[in-house]
């Protein structure tokens, strides 16, 4: 008769030993008290698990091999896969630095089982991470203007986009134990990739693209697991009543920066990257977010002292409008990015006001002088027009222009000599409860402050192979596309918003 996977589980997670011979002290201390007890809901054994995952790899493959013959790269919707040049890579930031995270968390929580459940979140990571260069290749070899995705992880290092990643991904895996867990699993994972691996894929159906679906539905397969060592971790420490506000500010701090990141990513990509577009992001956003991890997922914790988090009526205010002036704000700097951004029109701009009423007085009006600077006949880029560039946040990175680009929150104050701007009330106030965390890097701006445009292109390395032609384009027409040449007649200086 063969055993239970209980009684397994149960007697191999009892094949741990004590570190008699050396101290194991993980990379960061911990305030929290961490009972010995802990529980991994799956209970995964190796054998089982590879077995589930080399079926799912198999099945993606298969898809990815059934797009190329099919030539599906070049049936979807270029306005979509130009977005799939930034936001795979980034994706793969996320990724990459998970797996240090669990790996992290592996080496720091004295808790056999719930490390059995981190470890096999740590291989999960490393597959996902593998599933979108794979992704990434196939989007390089099939798609007809592959420029962009032949550098995607190193023109991400040197964009602002980049720095928002970093920004965003780097908490997996540093700090507190239990914090990257709360970050990793407990916000990013079980608030937050839903809207980013089950929404957004079916965006991309309609708007023609298979391969990316294929892939992140099957990472998705995987996440449940994930919320699970959060929810496990969580368990494990609110038994412990003094750990209780430690995990409140945890949340609140996470929930929000998370919220910066996410919410603008994934909002858009989803609206102003897609020509078909199944639903506006804010009723995503409250159906995922709100409704079950709020209210399902975080109401369930309350009888332990936790409460949701306090500025999620904010956060449901800046929903309402934050992409669409980050939206614009790429638009404006365009050939600092290594995509090309479609103009909107008419059909749009309809579509955009039926959803989100007073847009097309907030943004048509940039959105025309977008289109119309977008031939190189004009003489003239947005950035150009704007009275001066807009910062980033020092703690998100997301441009200043939050929530609203014509209304926006932004915070400029002195810290030890230095001039720093944050985006809003929430991120300052993440910036005042650890300074040290967010002074190591200089503002993006103030890397090119001087310089002309055209030289802070090249030196990004946003130019395709003939040397001259720029990744960026604010339009997809591939019979005039601006060139370095184009830019250096601008004449136009990169000035830091925050020297002066």
């Amino acid at each position: 008769m063969a055993p239970k996977l209980e009684d397994v589980h149960a007697k191999g997670k009892r094949y741990d030993w004590g570190f008699d011979y050396a101290r194991p002290d993980p990379k960061f201390p911990t305030r929290y008290i961490i009972p010995p007890n802990g529980k991994d809901p799956f209970r995964i054994m190796m054998r089982g698990y590879a077995a589930m995952e080399t079926e799912k790899d198999n099945r993606v493959y298969g898809g990815l091999d059934s797009d190329v013959r099919y030539r599906n790269a070049n049936v979807a919707e270029p306005r979509f896969m130009e977005a799939m040049k930034f936001a795979v890579p980034a994706f793969t930031d996320a990724e990459y630095q998970a797996v240090t995270g669990a790996g992290f968390l592996v080496a720091s929580v004295k808790n056999q089982e719930m490390r059995q459940g981190f470890a096999a979140q740590m291989l999960d990571e490393v597959r996902h991470t593998q599933l979108e260069v794979g992704l990434r290749k196939y989007y390089l070899k099939n798609y007809h203007d592959p420029a962009g995705f032949d550098i995607g992880q190193i023109a991400l290092g040197n964009h602002p986009i980049g720095t928002l990643a970093r920004a965003s991904f780097q908490p997996f895996n540093t700090g507190d134990p239990i914090e990257v867990s709360m970050c990793l699993n407990i916000v990013l994972e079980t608030a937050y990739t839903n809207p980013l691996v089950v929404a957004l894929p079916q965006v991309a159906m309609l708007n023609g693209d298979h391969a990316m679906p294929t892939s992140f539905l099957s990472i998705q397969s995987d996440e449940s697991r994930h919320m699970a060592n959060g929810y496990g971790t969580l368990m494990c420490v609110v038994q412990e009543p003094d750990n209780i506000p430690f995990l409140q500010e945890s949340l609140e701090r996470h929930f929000w920066h998370q919220h910066m990141s996410m919410d603008t990513l994934v909002g858009v990509v989803s609206e102003y990257y897609a020509v078909n577009r199944p639903w506006a992001y804010k009723d995503v956003w409250e159906e995922w977010v709100v409704d079950d991890f709020v209210g399902s997922y975080m109401s369930r914790l309350s009888s332990f002292g936790l409460r949701p988090p306090d500025r999620l009526g904010e956060v449901a205010r800046f929903v309402e409008d934050m992409h669409h002036s980050v939206a614009i704000a790429l638009a404006a700097i365009w050939p600092l990015n290594f995509w090309r951004i479609d103009p909107m029109g008419p059909a749009d701009y309809e579509w955009f006001e039926n959803h989100y009423p007073g847009w097309t007085a907030r943004y048509g009006g940039l959105w025309d002088a977008y289109r119309a600077m977008s031939d190189p006949s004009s003489g003239r880029v947005l950035m150009q027009e704007l009275p001066a560039l807009p910062p980033f946040c020092q703690v998100c990175h997301v441009p200043c222009v939050m929530p609203r680009i014509d209304a926006p929150e932004t915070r400029i104050f002195d810290h030890e000599g230095k001039r720093y701007a944050v985006c809003s009330e929430g991120c300052e106030w993440i910036f005042r409860l650890n300074p040290k965390i967010y002074t190591g890097c200089a503002g993006w701006w103030e890397r090119f402050d001087g310089m002309d445009l055209a030289d802070v292109i090249l030196a990004l390395g946003y130019v395709r192979p003939d040397g001259k032609t720029l990744m960026g384009q604010p339009h997809l027409n591939p019979d005039r596309m601006w060139t370095i040449d184009d830019i250096r007649r601008l004449e136009y200086e990169v000035k830091d918003p925050l020297r002066a």
